[in-house]
């Protein structure tokens, strides 16, 4: 959304507050439709605290963690596409009457002066247009405004330079995956309404597509860690252990019964939370417009039954986004190093990873 050049191709980079992944795709264009298949794939942990709340604290743990990432899994490539999400990005839809170019421009600028709760000269703006719903006979222009705090962007950006990688364009992460889901699940993604939730360490991103069209987004302040603070102190055990708790790996002296309910109260908060999202969007329609499906990305969605919990609780059907569903991939070379489980991790880098580098 941000572009800052052009290059042949980018690298999906995506800076998460737990773990880096990135990827590099390879796009062909036939008949056309755009088909990829994956080159590269990276995937490192951060140090602890690296990143807290979306801020970068430890730029210099965090470059290192980048340059790392890259010279292990051998991506030559540096120019890359990063993504911002948290509270210092604000998302509004807004609808407008037509107008033309310029009147729109200068529209913008207002809306932004008295929607974006930040000083203007503080933000980095941009807006797009949205292609209208299938269903819809709106002939109004629904609008996307999007605000990021230049400092927010400032910090990202230096990191990336310190890593002597070069971003060539930021983006934001609902919008990553809103185009990753387009590409895998054409024909569910034009037909239905579908919530695309994407479970990070800090940050939940939530997005509702209609028929193609993006008609609401959150950023909830919740997220694995979370949890990990939640059994630390229930269990009294060191952030550590509770994070392998929550990645189903074992502790010692730590039995089930111990840890379950732990997770299941920590997963209805979260589910609860979406629930409110849900409620939301469903009460400023028109019309009864149900979700029909909800995809989960992110490292939490790979939770045991997490799936299950949300169909059980929600009453929606529920799957795990794969990044790769219509995307080629060289299962010898990269299976070993990352297996299928691994997939969910993906979903924001390889949705950065489809941008163009003119656009």
């Amino acid at each position: 959304m941000f572009g800052l050049g052009k290059e042949k191709e980018l690298v999906g980079l995506d800076i998460g507050s737990s773990s880096i992944k990135a990827v590099v795709l390879k796009s062909k264009q036939k008949n056309g439709s755009v088909s990829y298949k994956v080159k590269k794939l990276g995937y490192e942990l951060l140090p602890r605290d690296a990143i807290v709340e979306g801020t970068i604290i430890d730029a210099s743990a965090v470059a290192e963690t980048i340059t790392l990432m890259f010279d292990e899994n051998r991506i030559a490539n540096k120019n890359v596409v990063i993504s911002v999400s948290g509270n210092s990005v604000i998302i509004k839809k807004i609808t407008l009457p037509k107008m033309d170019d310029q009147e729109l421009t200068e529209t913008i600028i207002w809306e932004a002066r008295h929607n974006i709760p930040y000083p203007y000269e503080e933000t980095n703006i941009d807006y797009s247009i949205l292609r209208p719903a299938r269903r819809s006979e709106d002939k109004n222009l629904d609008v996307l405004l999007v605000a990021a705090k230049k400092d927010k962007i400032t910090n990202y950006l230096n990191v990336v330079e310190q890593s002597h990688r070069h971003s060539r364009a930021i983006e934001v992460d609902v919008f990553a995956l809103y185009n990753i889901t387009e590409i895998n699940y054409h024909d569910i993604f034009w037909n239905n309404t579908l919530a695309i939730i994407n479970l990070g360490a800090n940050t939940i991103n939530v997005i509702v597509v209609e028929s193609g069209s993006p008609q609401l987004f959150r950023d909830l302040p919740l997220g694995g860690s979370l949890i990990t603070e939640n059994l630390s102190k229930d269990l009294n055990i060191g952030l550590d252990e509770a994070e392998k708790i929550l990645k189903g790996l074992p502790v010692n002296n730590i039995q089930p019964a111990q840890f379950q309910p732990v997770l299941d109260l920590s997963t209805q908060t979260i589910i609860e939370e979406i629930r409110k999202t849900f409620s939301f969007y469903e009460s400023g329609k028109n019309e009864e417009t149900n979700i029909e499906m909800i995809l989960l990305a992110g490292g939490l969605s790979k939770l045991k039954d997490l799936p299950q919990k949300f169909e059980k609780n929600l009453n929606i059907k529920t799957e795990i986004l794969d990044p790769f569903r219509n995307i080629t991939m060289d299962e010898k070379r990269f299976r070993d190093t990352f297996p299928e489980d691994m997939a969910a991790h993906f979903g924001v880098a390889a949705g950065l990873a489809t941008r163009e580098p003119d656009e």
